[in-house]
């Protein structure tokens, strides 16, 4: 019998896929809540460093298997960039205006804080906050001008083994062959229960015996990292996680016709790009009644988790204000076709996104 979910997942042509749209809202959620539940700004007498309470208590690690999802937003990327008409020249302009506003509005508070005798070392791991989500868009943007690559490889049922290999040399290959398994779906079924046992069983092996982190994020302090650079075990994750939807495509083209779904594609770029700058501004701005529970003090203890589970909504509070301060600064423009990955300027704050 012919899988029609997966069918249909491959060729809804003319319209948005709802499924690609569930799988887009769940990398989206599950990458601002794992930024904002395992990266802390610390306050110490020598100035404000990144901690982690991944660091101090190890048993939430499995936490990070679920919210590291950056594969998935590279495979609804590539997904996305097959079914696109929109050159690279266009994507890039759409891409620039609200990073680069973003960036900007940063670049005033850190000379304002550097003015008023803010320590470097402060002030870089602001910085380095602020900008680490930015590396996503230059991956995105490399893989989109290979698109007529990615296009001949998708021709070859073997074309997805290339990227893999190259990670052995290359290691943000990773994200290339989530890219190119997320092409392929738009053109073939693609089976989500083989991609999760192998995923699942590579995981297991490669931080069991492999030598690699048992961590999917970076912890501060260690010296190997599974996203600096990614490794086979995070395309390990990556591959279990795609395959993951996939098995699960049923329930999630219903999740995906729902209206949270919809809204937060429309925001899905400015909500990626501007969620770390709004835990930063929580953190700053309160830091005068610091350090305060779950936000400024170490993430050490146990109670810190549901300390900082309460902040999320002040956090997220002034993630909207962000989306509405980069629209407010943007240029308004018509919006892109139906299924297009990362969107417009307006992209950052309204339009369809990763």
């Amino acid at each position: 019998m012919k899988d029609t979910v997966s069918g249909d997942i491959a060729a809804a042509a003319g319209s948005r896929n709802p499924f690609i749209d569930a799988v887009r809202a769940i990398a989206v959620i599950t990458v601002v809540l794992g930024h904002w539940l395992v990266t802390s700004l610390v306050d110490t007498p020598t100035g404000m460093v990144i901690d982690s309470p991944l660091k101090h208590l190890p048993e939430l690690t499995p936490v990070s298997w679920v919210l590291q999802t950056l594969g998935l937003f590279f495979f609804v990327g590539g997904y996305a960039a097959a079914r696109s008409q929109t050159s690279f020249l266009t994507r890039l302009k759409q891409l620039a205006l609200p990073t680069l506003l973003m960036l900007g509005c940063w670049a005033a508070v850190l000379f304002g804080l550097t003015v008023r005798g803010v320590d470097q070392g402060t002030a870089f791991n602001i910085g380095y906050l602020v900008t680490t989500p930015l590396w996503f868009l230059g991956v995105y943007l490399i893989l989109l001008a290979l698109k007529p690559l990615v296009r001949k490889l998708d021709e070859y049922a073997w074309g997805v083994l290339v990227p893999i290999a190259l990670v052995l040399v290359l290691p943000h290959a990773v994200w290339w062959a989530a890219w190119q398994l997320g092409h392929a779906l738009a053109r073939r079924r693609i089976p989500g229960p083989p991609l999760l046992v192998i995923g699942v069983l590579g995981y297991a092996l490669l931080t069991s015996f492999g030598g690699y982190p048992t961590s999917a994020v970076g912890i501060p302090g260690a010296t190997v990292s599974n996203l600096n650079p990614p490794n086979y075990a995070t395309l390990a994750l990556a591959l279990a996680q795609i395959g993951l939807v996939l098995t699960i495509a049923p329930l999630l083209t219903r999740l995906g016709t729902t209206k949270p779904v919809r809204w937060l594609n429309k925001r899905a770029l400015g909500i990626f790009l501007a969620h770390q700058s709004a835990l930063v501004t929580v953190t700053l701005a309160l830091s005068a009644w610091g350090p305060l529970p779950g936000l400024q003090q170490p993430p050490d203890h146990p109670d810190w988790v549901w300390q900082r589970l309460l902040w999320l909504p002040v956090c997220a509070a002034v993630t909207w204000g962000w989306l509405r301060a980069l629209q407010g600064r943007s240029a308004r423009r018509a919006a892109p076709p139906p299924e297009e990955a990362v969107a417009a300027p307006a992209s950052a704050v309204r339009t369809p996104a990763p």
